[in-house]
This record gives structure tokens, sequence and C-alpha cells, in this order.
């Protein structure tokens, strides 16, 4: 698995007249072409094309570790997603645009941190952990129609 470069952040809303995971989520302005043109819908028709192979779990920073983020990503890529959280967590990866899930740990910004996290290259999210959005999540991803 590669170190993300592509991270689309957004934050937790109630969104009545969006569809799917519009319907949870305000997705942030990224700045950067790599981001427009279909980005998001292309990368999530291909996570949901493979649903079957995706896990949903909680991790618990070794740094932080009060603070936990739910993990959605590919059954083989559960194995890596813990160093990669951990990089991200230290600023370590250098992404095209800025990751604030180190505030979210710090409790810095308080409204200015993001609550959800989409590397849109590698099809796996991760998101600060509340039970009631895993559980709308798990309805909005699995309401898909091919």
């Amino acid at each position: 698995m590669e170190k993300p470069y592509l991270i689309q952040r957004a934050k937790f809303e109630d969104n009545k007249e969006g569809k799917g995971i519009d319907r949870l989520l305000s997705f942030d302005y990224m700045g950067s072409s790599e981001f427009e043109w279909n980005a998001l819908p292309k990368a999530l028709r291909s996570m949901r094309d493979f649903l079957s192979d995706y896990i949903q779990f909680q991790y618990s920073f070794k740094q932080y570790p009060t603070k936990s983020v739910t993990v959605f990503c590919k059954k083989e890529q559960k194995e890596f997603i813990g160093d990669i959280l951990e990089q991200l967590a230290d600023r370590e990866i250098r992404l095209k645009e800025y990751c604030d899930l180190d505030k979210y740990l710090r409790d810095e910004g308080g409204r200015l941190y993001n609550d959800f996290w989409w590397d849109i290259d590698q099809d796996w999210m991760f998101w600060k952990s509340n039970p009631d959005f895993d559980l709308k999540f798990k309805d909005a991803i699995n309401d898909y129609k091919k």
C-alpha cells in the first residue's frame, strides 16, 4: 500500500437533500484540480464496486490513546493503515492538500478541524469515532444500486 497523497476532508452534516454519503457529509473545497473533474464520484464508485472486500474497524492512536477513528478500508489494507494514520497524525506524509487530523487529536482548532478524511487514490476512509455516524454511514454506503 502506498502512502496517501490526495486526502479529501469533510465534516459531519445531516443534509436531507443529499443522496448516499453526501447526505451525511459536507466536503471541503480542496483547491486542487486533482480533486475536481468527478474525482469523488469515481473513487466512491470504485469502492462500491468491491464493497464486499471492505471492513470497518476502530483505531486508537499510540500518542493519543483516548482518541480513535473509525476506518473503512479493504481487508488487505488493514495491516498498513495504523502506520499511515500515525504518520498522518505526526504530519510525516506530504499530501497535495493539508490534513487536519492532528488538530482533532490534539483538541486544537475547535470547529476548524474536520471529522472525516478520504484517500481518494487508494479508496479508504476514516473519521472521528462516532457511533451514530457509523450506523448512518453503513446504511448510506450499502444503499447503492448498480
